[in-house]
Protein backbone atom coordinates (compact mmCIF):
# COMPACT_ATOMS: atom_id res chain seq x y z
CA UNK A 1 0.00 0.00 0.00
CA UNK A 2 3.15 2.12 0.99
CA UNK A 3 4.19 1.68 -2.74
CA UNK A 4 1.48 2.39 -4.16
CA UNK A 5 0.78 5.41 -2.37
CA UNK A 6 4.46 6.79 -4.02
CA UNK A 7 3.78 5.43 -7.22
CA UNK A 8 0.78 7.80 -7.73
CA UNK A 9 2.29 10.49 -6.38
CA UNK A 10 5.34 10.24 -8.86
CA UNK A 11 2.93 9.85 -11.63
CA UNK A 12 1.59 13.05 -10.49
CA UNK A 13 4.77 14.82 -10.26
CA UNK A 14 5.41 13.89 -13.65
CA UNK A 15 1.96 14.67 -14.77
CA UNK A 16 2.33 18.41 -13.42
CA UNK A 17 5.89 18.94 -14.53
CA UNK A 18 4.81 17.99 -18.27
CA UNK A 19 1.84 20.02 -18.11
CA UNK A 20 3.82 22.81 -16.99
CA UNK A 21 6.47 22.24 -19.48
CA UNK A 22 3.94 21.82 -22.29
CA UNK A 23 2.19 25.00 -21.83
CA UNK A 24 3.65 28.34 -22.66
CA UNK A 25 4.01 30.65 -20.02
CA UNK A 26 2.60 33.92 -19.27
CA UNK A 27 4.61 37.41 -19.42
CA UNK A 28 3.80 37.48 -15.98
CA UNK A 29 5.18 34.43 -15.45
CA UNK A 30 8.22 34.64 -17.10
CA UNK A 31 9.11 38.50 -15.34
CA UNK A 32 8.72 35.71 -11.89
CA UNK A 33 10.91 33.14 -13.03
CA UNK A 34 13.40 35.92 -14.34
CA UNK A 35 13.16 37.75 -10.97
CA UNK A 36 13.61 34.09 -9.14
CA UNK A 37 16.84 33.16 -10.97
CA UNK A 38 18.02 36.58 -9.81
CA UNK A 39 16.53 36.24 -6.00
CA UNK A 40 16.85 33.79 -3.96
CA UNK A 41 14.23 34.25 -1.46
CA UNK A 42 16.18 34.25 1.68
CA UNK A 43 14.74 37.21 3.89
CA UNK A 44 12.09 36.65 6.78
CA UNK A 45 13.52 39.78 8.59
CA UNK A 46 11.72 43.29 8.74
CA UNK A 47 14.14 46.28 8.51
CA UNK A 48 12.05 49.72 9.21
CA UNK A 49 14.77 52.22 8.39
CA UNK A 50 15.04 50.86 4.75
CA UNK A 51 11.13 49.91 4.56
CA UNK A 52 11.84 46.05 3.66
CA UNK A 53 8.65 44.09 4.64
CA UNK A 54 8.92 40.72 4.57
CA UNK A 55 6.28 37.05 6.02
CA UNK A 56 6.14 33.89 5.85
CA UNK A 57 3.74 32.14 3.97
CA UNK A 58 1.31 30.30 5.67
CA UNK A 59 0.99 32.76 8.95
CA UNK A 60 -0.79 35.60 9.86
CA UNK A 61 1.80 37.78 8.89
CA UNK A 62 2.18 41.98 10.05
CA UNK A 63 6.00 42.49 8.86
CA UNK A 64 7.16 45.80 9.94
CA UNK A 65 5.93 49.34 9.10
CA UNK A 66 6.97 51.33 5.84
CA UNK A 67 8.29 54.41 7.96
CA UNK A 68 7.42 56.59 4.87
CA UNK A 69 3.73 55.32 4.31
CA UNK A 70 2.57 53.58 7.53
CA UNK A 71 2.01 49.73 8.50
CA UNK A 72 2.40 47.31 5.94
CA UNK A 73 -0.99 44.81 6.79
CA UNK A 74 -0.55 41.11 5.40
CA UNK A 75 -3.67 38.75 5.63
CA UNK A 76 -2.66 34.75 4.96
CA UNK A 77 -4.87 32.29 4.88
CA UNK A 78 -3.01 29.09 4.44
CA UNK A 79 -1.04 28.83 1.51
CA UNK A 80 -2.80 31.68 -0.11
CA UNK A 81 -1.93 35.17 0.31
CA UNK A 82 -5.56 37.16 -0.15
CA UNK A 83 -4.03 40.92 0.00
CA UNK A 84 -2.12 42.88 1.42
CA UNK A 85 -3.16 47.04 1.99
CA UNK A 86 -0.03 49.73 2.34
CA UNK A 87 -2.43 52.44 4.09
CA UNK A 88 -1.58 56.01 4.85
CA UNK A 89 -0.45 58.81 2.45
CA UNK A 90 0.67 56.75 -0.83
CA UNK A 91 -1.69 54.25 -0.13
CA UNK A 92 -1.76 50.93 -2.35
CA UNK A 93 -3.05 47.59 -2.40
CA UNK A 94 -1.43 44.16 -2.63
CA UNK A 95 -3.32 41.54 -5.04
CA UNK A 96 -2.31 37.67 -4.47
CA UNK A 97 -1.28 36.00 -8.07
CA UNK A 98 -1.14 32.42 -8.34
CA UNK A 99 -0.94 31.71 -5.10
CA UNK A 100 2.88 32.32 -3.87
CA UNK A 101 4.07 35.09 -6.31
CA UNK A 102 2.44 38.76 -5.28
CA UNK A 103 3.35 41.96 -7.30
CA UNK A 104 1.85 45.68 -6.88
CA UNK A 105 3.06 49.07 -7.92
CA UNK A 106 2.76 51.92 -5.46
CA UNK A 107 1.64 55.71 -5.70
CA UNK A 108 5.04 56.60 -6.16
CA UNK A 109 6.15 54.08 -8.44
CA UNK A 110 8.05 51.56 -6.54
CA UNK A 111 7.28 47.81 -6.65
CA UNK A 112 6.50 45.39 -4.22
CA UNK A 113 7.10 41.60 -4.72
CA UNK A 114 6.71 38.21 -3.33
CA UNK A 115 8.87 35.06 -4.11
CA UNK A 116 8.28 31.68 -2.99
CA UNK A 117 7.33 32.48 0.69
CA UNK A 118 8.95 36.40 1.16
CA UNK A 119 7.31 39.02 0.37
CA UNK A 120 10.07 42.25 -0.21
CA UNK A 121 8.75 45.97 -0.84
CA UNK A 122 11.28 48.28 -2.25
CA UNK A 123 12.01 50.82 -0.38
CA UNK A 124 9.40 54.24 -0.36
CA UNK A 125 11.44 57.03 -0.78
CA UNK A 126 10.73 60.12 2.40
CA UNK A 127 8.46 63.32 0.65
CA UNK A 128 12.16 65.58 1.73
CA UNK A 129 13.52 63.23 -0.56
CA UNK A 130 11.20 62.89 -3.42
CA UNK A 131 10.71 66.76 -3.87
CA UNK A 132 14.18 67.97 -2.73
CA UNK A 133 12.87 71.41 -2.64
CA UNK A 134 16.09 73.37 -3.62
CA UNK A 135 15.96 77.52 -3.42
CA UNK A 136 17.96 79.85 -5.61
CA UNK A 137 18.22 83.56 -4.20
CA UNK A 138 19.42 86.66 -6.20
CA UNK A 139 18.90 90.20 -6.02
CA UNK A 140 15.56 90.41 -7.68
CA UNK A 141 13.85 87.01 -6.67
CA UNK A 142 13.68 83.53 -5.37
CA UNK A 143 13.50 80.32 -7.56
CA UNK A 144 12.13 77.28 -6.25
CA UNK A 145 12.76 73.97 -7.81
CA UNK A 146 11.67 70.33 -6.70
CA UNK A 147 11.47 67.12 -7.70
CA UNK A 148 8.85 66.03 -10.50
CA UNK A 149 8.32 62.18 -9.06
CA UNK A 150 5.22 62.72 -8.40
CA UNK A 151 3.68 63.49 -11.68
CA UNK A 152 3.20 60.22 -12.58
CA UNK A 153 1.10 59.33 -9.42
CA UNK A 154 -2.31 58.00 -9.61
CA UNK A 155 -4.74 61.02 -9.19
CA UNK A 156 -1.57 63.55 -9.29
CA UNK A 157 -3.19 66.76 -9.04
CA UNK A 158 -0.03 69.17 -8.70
CA UNK A 159 1.87 70.95 -6.60
CA UNK A 160 1.71 74.18 -4.21
CA UNK A 161 3.93 76.32 -3.16
CA UNK A 162 3.86 77.47 0.45
CA UNK A 163 5.60 80.48 1.83
CA UNK A 164 5.76 82.44 4.79
CA UNK A 165 8.16 84.72 6.85
CA UNK A 166 8.38 85.73 10.45
CA UNK A 167 5.56 87.79 10.57
CA UNK A 168 3.14 85.58 8.37
CA UNK A 169 2.07 82.06 8.15
CA UNK A 170 2.63 80.49 4.93
CA UNK A 171 0.41 80.69 2.22
CA UNK A 172 -0.08 79.68 -1.37
CA UNK A 173 1.68 81.39 -3.98
CA UNK A 174 0.94 80.19 -6.83
CA UNK A 175 -3.09 80.59 -7.99
CA UNK A 176 -3.82 76.78 -8.93
CA UNK A 177 -2.17 73.70 -8.49
CA UNK A 178 0.86 73.18 -11.37
CA UNK A 179 2.45 70.16 -12.69
CA UNK A 180 5.95 71.98 -13.27
CA UNK A 181 8.34 71.84 -10.58
CA UNK A 182 9.96 75.50 -10.75
CA UNK A 183 8.64 78.66 -9.36
CA UNK A 184 9.70 82.07 -9.96
CA UNK A 185 8.88 84.22 -6.45
CA UNK A 186 8.99 87.56 -7.14
CA UNK A 187 7.12 89.35 -4.83
CA UNK A 188 9.64 89.32 -2.06
CA UNK A 189 11.28 92.16 -0.69
CA UNK A 190 15.18 92.85 0.78
CA UNK A 191 16.74 91.68 3.97
CA UNK A 192 13.63 89.75 5.05
CA UNK A 193 13.76 85.78 5.67
CA UNK A 194 11.21 83.55 3.84
CA UNK A 195 10.15 79.86 4.14
CA UNK A 196 9.07 77.44 1.68
CA UNK A 197 7.90 74.41 1.26
CA UNK A 198 5.92 72.42 -1.09
CA UNK A 199 3.15 70.17 -1.04
CA UNK A 200 1.65 67.82 -3.57
CA UNK A 201 -2.21 67.79 -3.69
CA UNK A 202 -4.84 64.92 -5.29
CA UNK A 203 -7.41 65.79 -7.62
CA UNK A 204 -9.83 66.88 -4.99
CA UNK A 205 -7.58 68.95 -3.20
CA UNK A 206 -6.03 67.09 -0.41
CA UNK A 207 -3.08 67.01 0.25
CA UNK A 208 -0.73 63.94 -0.07
CA UNK A 209 2.80 64.71 0.82
CA UNK A 210 4.51 67.91 1.85
CA UNK A 211 8.49 68.68 1.12
CA UNK A 212 10.65 69.64 4.50
CA UNK A 213 10.81 73.88 4.82
CA UNK A 214 13.64 75.43 3.39
CA UNK A 215 14.82 79.07 4.20
CA UNK A 216 16.44 81.83 2.27
CA UNK A 217 16.45 85.95 1.73
CA UNK A 218 18.10 87.80 -1.16
CA UNK A 219 21.25 88.21 -2.18
CA UNK A 220 22.80 91.48 -1.48
CA UNK A 221 21.70 94.03 -3.94
CA UNK A 222 23.81 96.49 -5.50
CA UNK A 223 23.31 100.12 -5.00
CA UNK A 224 22.56 102.58 -8.43
CA UNK A 225 25.02 104.80 -9.21
CA UNK A 226 25.63 107.97 -8.58
CA UNK A 227 23.81 110.98 -10.39
CA UNK A 228 26.50 112.95 -12.66
CA UNK A 229 26.68 116.50 -13.71
CA UNK A 230 23.32 117.48 -11.39
CA UNK A 231 23.31 121.19 -12.27
CA UNK A 232 20.84 123.94 -10.71
CA UNK A 233 19.41 126.92 -11.83
CA UNK A 234 17.18 129.66 -10.80
CA UNK A 235 13.92 130.51 -12.31
CA UNK A 236 10.95 132.70 -11.53
CA UNK A 237 9.29 131.21 -7.98
CA UNK A 238 11.32 127.99 -8.29
CA UNK A 239 14.48 126.06 -8.95
CA UNK A 240 15.28 123.33 -11.51
CA UNK A 241 17.40 121.11 -10.71
CA UNK A 242 18.70 118.25 -13.45
CA UNK A 243 21.20 115.84 -14.01
CA UNK A 244 22.38 112.61 -16.13
CA UNK A 245 19.89 109.23 -15.61
CA UNK A 246 21.91 106.42 -14.01
CA UNK A 247 21.84 102.94 -15.57
CA UNK A 248 23.53 100.37 -13.60
CA UNK A 249 21.99 98.42 -9.99
CA UNK A 250 20.80 95.45 -9.22
CA UNK A 251 17.61 96.23 -10.63
CA UNK A 252 15.60 98.61 -12.77
CA UNK A 253 16.04 102.06 -12.14
CA UNK A 254 12.64 103.24 -10.80
CA UNK A 255 13.40 107.03 -10.13
CA UNK A 256 15.71 109.81 -7.82
CA UNK A 257 15.22 111.33 -4.69
CA UNK A 258 16.50 114.62 -4.49
CA UNK A 259 17.32 116.16 -1.07
CA UNK A 260 17.44 119.93 0.10
CA UNK A 261 19.09 121.42 2.76
CA UNK A 262 18.99 124.92 4.22
CA UNK A 263 22.37 125.27 4.68
CA UNK A 264 25.21 124.47 2.68
CA UNK A 265 27.03 121.08 3.80
CA UNK A 266 24.17 120.41 6.21
CA UNK A 267 22.34 117.08 5.89
CA UNK A 268 19.47 117.60 3.53
CA UNK A 269 16.37 116.19 3.87
CA UNK A 270 14.06 114.38 1.15
CA UNK A 271 11.82 117.34 -0.18
CA UNK A 272 9.85 115.22 -2.99
CA UNK A 273 6.86 113.63 -2.54
CA UNK A 274 7.41 110.59 -4.30
CA UNK A 275 9.95 109.23 -6.41
CA UNK A 276 11.08 111.47 -9.68
CA UNK A 277 10.61 109.26 -13.17
CA UNK A 278 12.44 112.37 -14.63
CA UNK A 279 16.02 113.40 -14.64
CA UNK A 280 15.14 116.95 -13.44
CA UNK A 281 12.88 118.59 -10.98
CA UNK A 282 11.40 121.89 -10.15
CA UNK A 283 11.81 122.86 -6.37
CA UNK A 284 8.62 125.44 -5.53
CA UNK A 285 8.28 125.00 -2.24
CA UNK A 286 11.12 127.40 -1.23
CA UNK A 287 11.29 130.46 0.43
CA UNK A 288 12.13 132.92 -2.28
CA UNK A 289 15.41 133.89 -3.04
CA UNK A 290 16.95 132.44 -0.11
CA UNK A 291 20.45 129.67 -0.88
CA UNK A 292 19.46 126.03 -0.57
CA UNK A 293 21.96 123.07 -1.17
CA UNK A 294 20.17 120.08 -3.14
CA UNK A 295 21.53 116.65 -3.93
CA UNK A 296 20.19 113.80 -5.79
CA UNK A 297 20.09 109.82 -5.12
CA UNK A 298 19.35 106.84 -7.68
CA UNK A 299 16.37 104.38 -6.29
CA UNK A 300 15.85 101.50 -7.72
CA UNK A 301 12.53 99.80 -8.01
CA UNK A 302 13.08 97.49 -5.00
CA UNK A 303 13.79 100.95 -2.69
CA UNK A 304 17.53 100.80 -2.72
CA UNK A 305 19.05 103.95 -2.36
CA UNK A 306 22.53 105.00 -4.12
CA UNK A 307 24.63 107.36 -3.03
CA UNK A 308 23.96 111.13 -3.70
CA UNK A 309 25.35 113.54 -5.40
CA UNK A 310 27.70 116.86 -4.84
CA UNK A 311 26.18 119.09 -3.36
CA UNK A 312 25.14 122.24 -5.54
CA UNK A 313 23.09 125.36 -4.70
CA UNK A 314 20.22 127.15 -6.15
CA UNK A 315 17.17 129.47 -5.45
CA UNK A 316 13.93 130.00 -6.77
CA UNK A 317 13.40 133.97 -8.07
CA UNK A 318 10.97 136.10 -6.60
CA UNK A 319 8.56 136.86 -8.92
CA UNK A 320 8.48 139.66 -11.21
CA UNK A 321 6.26 143.13 -10.19
CA UNK A 322 7.70 145.55 -12.04
CA UNK A 323 4.88 146.18 -14.60
CA UNK A 324 0.75 145.01 -14.58
CA UNK A 325 0.09 144.93 -18.24
CA UNK A 326 0.70 147.73 -20.21
CA UNK A 327 1.47 149.81 -17.39
CA UNK A 328 4.76 150.14 -14.52
CA UNK A 329 4.64 149.76 -11.03
CA UNK A 330 7.32 151.05 -8.38
CA UNK A 331 8.82 147.75 -7.73
CA UNK A 332 11.97 146.51 -9.32
CA UNK A 333 11.98 143.68 -11.33
CA UNK A 334 11.65 140.08 -9.43
CA UNK A 335 9.66 141.67 -6.39
CA UNK A 336 12.54 143.53 -4.85
CA UNK A 337 11.93 146.27 -2.43
CA UNK A 338 15.32 148.37 -2.68
CA UNK A 339 16.23 151.21 -4.01
CA UNK A 340 17.40 150.61 -7.49
CA UNK A 341 16.78 150.78 -11.35
CA UNK A 342 14.42 148.63 -13.14
CA UNK A 343 14.55 148.01 -16.72
CA UNK A 344 11.36 146.38 -18.93
CA UNK A 345 11.58 145.19 -22.56
CA UNK A 346 7.63 144.75 -23.32
CA UNK A 347 5.31 143.09 -26.38
CA UNK A 348 1.85 143.58 -26.44
CA UNK A 349 -0.48 142.23 -29.58
CA UNK A 350 -4.21 142.99 -29.56
CA UNK A 351 -5.88 141.26 -32.17
CA UNK A 352 -9.19 142.41 -32.20
CA UNK A 353 -12.58 142.23 -31.39
CA UNK A 354 -13.71 139.03 -29.71
CA UNK A 355 -17.48 140.10 -28.69
CA UNK A 356 -19.15 143.49 -28.59
CA UNK A 357 -21.73 145.90 -29.69
CA UNK A 358 -19.67 148.95 -31.15
CA UNK A 359 -21.78 152.15 -31.75
CA UNK A 360 -24.94 150.94 -32.23
CA UNK A 361 -26.28 153.37 -34.64
CA UNK A 362 -23.67 152.03 -37.24
CA UNK A 363 -24.58 147.86 -36.28
CA UNK A 364 -26.93 146.80 -34.08
CA UNK A 365 -26.03 142.93 -34.17
CA UNK A 366 -22.65 141.79 -31.88
CA UNK A 367 -19.69 141.19 -33.74
CA UNK A 368 -17.40 138.34 -33.62
CA UNK A 369 -13.80 138.10 -34.08
CA UNK A 370 -13.41 141.42 -35.73
CA UNK A 371 -9.82 141.87 -36.65
CA UNK A 372 -7.82 145.39 -35.30
CA UNK A 373 -4.03 144.28 -35.04
CA UNK A 374 -2.39 146.45 -33.04
CA UNK A 375 1.55 145.85 -32.28
CA UNK A 376 3.18 147.75 -28.95
CA UNK A 377 7.32 147.24 -28.32
CA UNK A 378 7.78 149.00 -25.76
CA UNK A 379 11.21 150.00 -23.42
CA UNK A 380 10.30 150.95 -19.88
CA UNK A 381 13.15 152.08 -17.32
CA UNK A 382 12.85 153.18 -13.83
CA UNK A 383 14.50 154.29 -10.71
CA UNK A 384 12.91 153.67 -7.46
CA UNK A 385 14.44 156.11 -4.89
CA UNK A 386 12.29 154.89 -1.71
CA UNK A 387 11.13 151.81 -0.14
CA UNK A 388 9.68 151.01 3.24
CA UNK A 389 10.05 147.11 3.66
CA UNK A 390 7.54 147.08 7.09
CA UNK A 391 4.79 148.65 5.10
CA UNK A 392 6.27 147.98 2.51
CA UNK A 393 5.79 150.95 0.08
CA UNK A 394 7.58 151.94 -2.81
CA UNK A 395 7.70 155.35 -4.93
CA UNK A 396 9.25 155.14 -9.05
CA UNK A 397 10.08 157.65 -11.32
CA UNK A 398 10.51 156.71 -15.28
CA UNK A 399 9.99 156.72 -18.39
CA UNK A 400 8.55 154.63 -21.17
CA UNK A 401 8.65 154.30 -25.13
CA UNK A 402 7.08 152.79 -27.55
CA UNK A 403 6.56 151.56 -31.39
CA UNK A 404 3.43 151.44 -32.76
CA UNK A 405 2.13 149.95 -36.07
CA UNK A 406 -1.56 149.72 -36.61
CA UNK A 407 -2.43 146.97 -39.24
CA UNK A 408 -5.57 148.70 -40.22
CA UNK A 409 -8.92 150.04 -39.11
CA UNK A 410 -12.88 149.66 -40.53
CA UNK A 411 -15.27 151.93 -40.76
CA UNK A 412 -19.00 151.16 -41.40
CA UNK A 413 -21.38 152.68 -43.90
CA UNK A 414 -25.16 150.81 -44.13
CA UNK A 415 -23.18 147.78 -43.50
CA UNK A 416 -21.18 147.72 -45.37
CA UNK A 417 -17.25 147.73 -44.30
CA UNK A 418 -14.06 149.12 -46.08
CA UNK A 419 -10.39 150.02 -44.63
CA UNK A 420 -10.58 153.45 -44.46
CA UNK A 421 -6.99 153.30 -43.09
CA UNK A 422 -4.88 150.64 -44.39
CA UNK A 423 -1.77 150.75 -41.40
CA UNK A 424 -0.02 153.68 -39.49
CA UNK A 425 3.54 153.65 -37.64
CA UNK A 426 4.05 155.99 -34.59
CA UNK A 427 6.61 156.59 -31.68
CA UNK A 428 4.67 156.99 -27.90
CA UNK A 429 6.69 157.91 -25.30
CA UNK A 430 5.86 159.10 -21.19
CA UNK A 431 7.19 159.81 -18.20
CA UNK A 432 5.50 158.57 -15.37
CA UNK A 433 5.46 158.44 -11.21
CA UNK A 434 4.21 155.16 -9.62
CA UNK A 435 2.90 154.17 -5.94
CA UNK A 436 2.98 150.98 -4.83
CA UNK A 437 1.61 148.99 -1.65
CA UNK A 438 1.69 145.58 -0.79
CA UNK A 439 -0.37 143.12 1.42
CA UNK A 440 1.26 140.05 1.88
CA UNK A 441 1.23 138.53 -1.87
CA UNK A 442 -1.47 141.39 -2.82
CA UNK A 443 -0.37 144.37 -4.44
CA UNK A 444 -1.75 147.63 -5.06
CA UNK A 445 -0.73 150.28 -7.86
CA UNK A 446 -1.64 153.53 -9.12
CA UNK A 447 0.36 156.37 -11.28
CA UNK A 448 -0.33 159.03 -13.52
CA UNK A 449 1.85 159.07 -17.02
CA UNK A 450 2.69 162.35 -18.91
CA UNK A 451 2.83 161.78 -22.55
CA UNK A 452 1.72 160.50 -25.51
CA UNK A 453 1.53 156.70 -24.45
CA UNK A 454 -2.73 156.86 -23.89
CA UNK A 455 -2.89 157.00 -27.95
CA UNK A 456 -2.61 153.83 -28.52
CA UNK A 457 -6.10 153.31 -26.77
CA UNK A 458 -8.04 154.97 -29.33
CA UNK A 459 -7.13 152.38 -32.07
CA UNK A 460 -8.10 149.56 -30.04
CA UNK A 461 -11.84 149.79 -32.23
CA UNK A 462 -13.40 151.15 -35.71
CA UNK A 463 -15.47 152.92 -34.28
CA UNK A 464 -12.89 155.31 -32.41
CA UNK A 465 -10.66 157.90 -34.17
CA UNK A 466 -7.20 158.30 -33.00
CA UNK A 467 -6.57 161.38 -30.91
CA UNK A 468 -4.09 162.53 -29.51
CA UNK A 469 -3.22 162.82 -25.56
CA UNK A 470 -0.92 163.97 -23.06
CA UNK A 471 -1.91 162.38 -19.66
CA UNK A 472 -2.70 159.13 -18.58
CA UNK A 473 -3.80 158.09 -15.33
CA UNK A 474 -4.06 154.08 -14.18
CA UNK A 475 -4.23 151.97 -11.41
CA UNK A 476 -3.96 148.18 -11.05
CA UNK A 477 -3.97 145.19 -8.70
CA UNK A 478 -2.13 141.94 -8.78
CA UNK A 479 -2.68 138.86 -6.50
CA UNK A 480 -2.16 135.27 -6.26
CA UNK A 481 -4.56 132.61 -7.56
CA UNK A 482 -2.95 129.31 -6.31
CA UNK A 483 1.11 129.18 -6.09
CA UNK A 484 3.00 130.26 -8.91
CA UNK A 485 -0.59 131.55 -10.99
CA UNK A 486 -0.99 135.43 -10.33
CA UNK A 487 -3.54 137.72 -11.83
CA UNK A 488 -2.97 141.25 -12.60
CA UNK A 489 -5.68 143.80 -13.54
CA UNK A 490 -5.32 147.31 -14.54
CA UNK A 491 -7.51 150.17 -15.73
CA UNK A 492 -6.54 152.93 -18.36
CA UNK A 493 -8.03 156.40 -18.78
CA UNK A 494 -6.27 158.48 -21.29
CA UNK A 495 -7.27 162.36 -21.61
CA UNK A 496 -6.03 165.01 -23.95
CA UNK A 497 -3.83 168.41 -23.00
CA UNK A 498 -6.79 169.65 -21.50
CA UNK A 499 -7.69 166.79 -19.31
CA UNK A 500 -10.96 165.74 -21.39
CA UNK A 501 -11.27 162.35 -23.17
CA UNK A 502 -13.05 162.25 -26.56
CA UNK A 503 -16.09 159.72 -26.38
CA UNK A 504 -14.13 158.95 -22.87
CA UNK A 505 -12.63 155.15 -23.54
CA UNK A 506 -11.59 153.25 -20.47
CA UNK A 507 -9.75 150.09 -21.02
CA UNK A 508 -9.15 147.20 -18.42
CA UNK A 509 -6.64 144.77 -19.17
CA UNK A 510 -6.29 141.66 -17.41
CA UNK A 511 -3.45 139.14 -17.24
CA UNK A 512 -3.13 135.36 -15.68
CA UNK A 513 0.36 134.03 -15.49
CA UNK A 514 0.89 131.00 -17.33
CA UNK A 515 -2.17 130.45 -18.67
CA UNK A 516 -1.16 130.24 -22.53
CA UNK A 517 -0.61 133.80 -22.20
CA UNK A 518 -3.27 135.05 -23.99
CA UNK A 519 -5.79 137.71 -22.12
CA UNK A 520 -8.91 139.60 -22.29
CA UNK A 521 -9.15 143.12 -22.16
CA UNK A 522 -12.73 145.53 -21.90
CA UNK A 523 -13.28 148.36 -23.92
CA UNK A 524 -15.72 150.91 -22.84
CA UNK A 525 -16.61 154.40 -24.81
CA UNK A 526 -19.87 156.32 -24.97
CA UNK A 527 -21.29 154.90 -27.71
CA UNK A 528 -20.19 150.79 -27.19
CA UNK A 529 -18.36 148.35 -26.01
CA UNK A 530 -16.32 145.50 -26.79
CA UNK A 531 -13.95 142.40 -25.28
CA UNK A 532 -10.78 142.37 -26.93
CA UNK A 533 -7.96 139.59 -27.06
CA UNK A 534 -4.18 140.12 -26.85
CA UNK A 535 -0.67 138.66 -25.76
CA UNK A 536 1.35 140.31 -23.90
CA UNK A 537 5.29 139.43 -22.58
CA UNK A 538 7.71 141.45 -20.64
CA UNK A 539 11.12 140.84 -19.95
CA UNK A 540 12.77 141.99 -16.87
CA UNK A 541 16.29 143.11 -18.50
CA UNK A 542 18.05 144.44 -15.28
CA UNK A 543 18.71 144.26 -11.79
CA UNK A 544 19.11 140.78 -12.83
CA UNK A 545 19.37 138.88 -9.45
CA UNK A 546 17.58 138.86 -6.29
CA UNK A 547 19.87 137.37 -4.05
Amino acid sequence: MKNKFWFVFFLAIVFSAGTIWARELTPLEKAMRVLAQKEKAASASANANTGTASATRGLNAAPSPNVQSGSLQTAATGNTWTSFSLPGALGGTLTAVMGNSFTAVAMDGSTLTAIGSTLTAQRLMSPAEALALTLTASAEEVVASWGNTAVGWKNFGGYLLLRGDADHEPSQQNTLPVAVNTYRDTSVTPKAMYLYQVVVVDTNGNSLISSDIEKTRLAPSVPPDTPANVQASAEEERARIVWNPVQRSSHAIAGYAVYRSNSIGAEGAWINKKIITKSEFYDDNGEYGRQYSYQVAAVDSWGVTGEASTTITAYARRRSRSGLVLMSTAYRGFGRTDPGLNGDLQFTYFIGTLYGEQDKSLSPLALYLDPISLWLLTADAKYTPFTEENAPLALAVGGKGSLSLFAGQQSSTGGSFTFSQKSSFNTLWGGYLALSRSFGPWGLHTGYLYGTEGNAVYYLSKYLEPTATQNLVYAGIDFPIVRRMNVAVEVLYPMDAQGKSALHPLVINTHVDRLFNFDISYLRWDQGWALLGYFNLRFTLYPGTDK
